[in-house]
């Protein structure tokens, strides 16, 4: 590094000396005045100021206002070098799309905070984006709006709408596949047998111990989905909570504790189209006896007695 300011930027010594150890406590530390005296060793801060100054020419340090404070940051050789073969007009506009971060800025604001006309301004988008300093993001807040920020960084949720957005479109058929996975996933946990127990066959339907795990967990169906490789988007918990949740409203699911979730029984019957009594029964009588529940025995559990166990 200290080869490449001495060949790239003309710098004294003790500029030099202080760039380097700014960067060698992090390129995104901020210091204060009297954390630049005492990085620096220089304690007089009239020996100090034309330092700053020597960097502050060279775009090798920039300034940050924090809490109403002005704190000094580093700035990378490299970032320095591409500030220094940029035009006065567009090192300012770059200056104000780098202070934006991941939310981008407005091309309108650009030009309110540059007082700038508009010519101009568009002129050094145009330049800073064909050299791939900056690029042009949609935004999913502002659809009519043209957002700028970096060309390295990644829009923020706020500006893509997350994974539920394609082309700042909100993908229906993506989310209502995704429902469909949850719900599939968290039935097989609610009811082990599958869907045999509401085969309509069958009237008898069974109850699971108290121990039994019959709920499924956000991480559980997050490891499910990322396991299965059904998506070619990065979820997060949050995304699947918010499915579950849509779920819950449409009394598909039911929420039992902290991030956990069951299917309703309502929702397995809906899906496999079983109603109860069979109405073209050729006798039509109803008798309780087919319609009693079960307890399946529960794994590793083998001192439990069932009652029709001890009565035989």
């Amino acid at each position: 590094m200290g080869n490449l300011l001495e060949n790239a930027l003309q710098l004294s010594d003790q500029a030099k000396d202080l760039h380097t150890k700014m960067l060698d406590k992090g390129p995104s530390v901020l210091f204060t005045q009297p954390e630049l005296q005492e990085t620096s060793g220089i304690a007089s801060l009239n020996d100090l100021m034309p330092i700053v100054q020597e960097l502050l020419d060279k775009n090798l340090i920039k300034l940050v206002k924090q809490n109403n404070e002005l704190k000094f940051q580093a700035v990378d050789i490299f970032e320095a070098q591409k500030k220094s073969a940029m035009s006065a007009e567009e090192s300012l506009v770059y200056s104000y799309i780098e202070a934006s971060g991941r939310e981008g800025i407005w091309t309108k604001t650009i030009k309110a905070k540059t007082n700038l006309h508009q010519h101009v301004v568009l002129k050094c988008l145009k330049s800073l984006e064909s050299q791939r300093y900056v690029k042009s993001v949609k935004s999913v807040k502002y659809p009519t709006r043209k957002i700028y920020m970096l060309y390295n960084l990644q829009p923020s949720i706020d500006v893509t709408g997350g994974p539920w957005f394609t082309d700042s479109e909100l993908d229906v058929e993506f989310i209502n596949s995704l429902l469909t996975i949850v719900w599939r996933f968290a039935s097989d946990r609610t009811f082990p047998n599958g869907f045999k127990n509401f085969s309509g066959n069958d009237k008898k339907e069974l109850l699971y111990a108290p121990n039994v795990k019959n709920y499924s967990t956000i991480q559980d169906i997050l490891d499910f989905i990322v396991a299965s490789q059904v998506v070619n988007v990065e979820l997060t918990p949050a995304n699947i909570r918010s499915l579950c949740d849509v779920l819950v409203y449409d009394d598909k699911m039911e929420k039992i504790s902290h991030d956990c979730y069951r299917v309703t029984l309502e929702s397995v019957r809906q899906m496999t189209q079983y109603g109860g009594l069979n109405s073209n029964d050729d006798d039509g009588e109803f008798s309780i006896f087919d319609y009693f529940n079960l307890i399946a025995p529960s794994q590793n559990d083998k001192e439990a007695v069932y009652f029709d166990e001890w009565i035989l």
